[in-house]
């Protein structure tokens, strides 16, 4: 077998790890964070958030339409909001 043959069966077998990676952090966050609801964990690791985030009175300041993000896109609002909550532990 080819190494892109193997890839490919390799990837239609498992074509979502990035759900479980979604799923491990939202799962360690919680974890950590055990007082927090579920709809709060969502909201705190942005995978749900503002569209505009400093100014309530205008219209844009809603939740984001998630639908078409990737799943990439959530992971990496995920590990930067990870990554926002460890900087500011150490700045404490």
């Amino acid at each position: 077998m080819e190494k892109s043959e193997f890839d490919n069966e390799w990837n239609k077998s498992n074509p979502k790890k990035e759900h479980q990676e979604i799923l491990d952090l939202i799962s360690d966050y919680l974890s950590n964070h055990y007082d927090q609801r579920f709809g709060q964990a969502i909201f705190n690791l942005r995978i749900n958030e503002f569209v505009n985030k400093t100014d309530p009175a205008k219209e844009d300041y809603k939740i984001r339409d998630i639908h078409g993000d990737t799943d990439n896109k959530i992971l990496e609002r995920i590990k930067s909001q990870l990554e926002w909550f460890e900087k500011q532990k150490k700045r404490r």
